[in-house]
């Protein structure tokens, strides 16, 4: 495990519980709705929230990628989900050389806070299938961490 993982572990751990994957949906309350085919999560005082290590591609940008999260953002917002929260975050990188830290320009962590249960949707349309179209031109999802978010953060 690299250094870098190490650090992602203890900051996932640092903000709650890491849960087995797949990435977990949160209804209204704060206890995902099951339909029988998702594992079972342990209670969550918090928010679940989906943290994932997004490497931008060799052909991908960086705001390529920042505008797939946006209009991921975006297709909550006009399904009416508004409560969720979709951000990235820079990944600091220690330049050994240096002794300080950058900003890795190929790496973002991404969170998805309270993601919405849709029961029965698959969330396919036009504006679903653009916004993932962006994501794949632009990054691959290395790593996903399903945590317990504090409500006081």
């Amino acid at each position: 495990m690299g250094e870098f993982m190490r650090h992602l572990i203890v900051f996932a751990a640092a903000f709650g519980l890491i849960v087995a994957q797949p990435a977990l949906s949160q209804a209204a309350g704060n206890a995902p709705v099951r339909t029988g085919k998702e594992p079972m999560a342990p209670p969550c005082d918090g928010d679940i929230a989906n943290v994932r290590l997004i490497q931008i591609t060799p052909k991908g940008t960086m705001a390529g990628y920042l505008k797939a999260l946006d209009a991921h953002r975006a297709w909550y917002r006009a399904h009416g989900f508004t409560k969720n929260q979709i951000f990235a975050a820079k990944v600091m990188v220690l330049d050994k050389a240096s002794n300080s830290y950058k900003y890795a320009k190929d790496q973002m962590l991404s969170f998805h806070i309270a993601p919405p249960f849709m029961p029965g949707s698959t969330g396919h349309d036009a504006a679903w299938d653009a916004f993932h179209q962006l994501y794949r031109e632009n990054s691959d999802i290395k790593t996903t961490f399903n945590v317990c978010m504090p409500k006081n953060r």
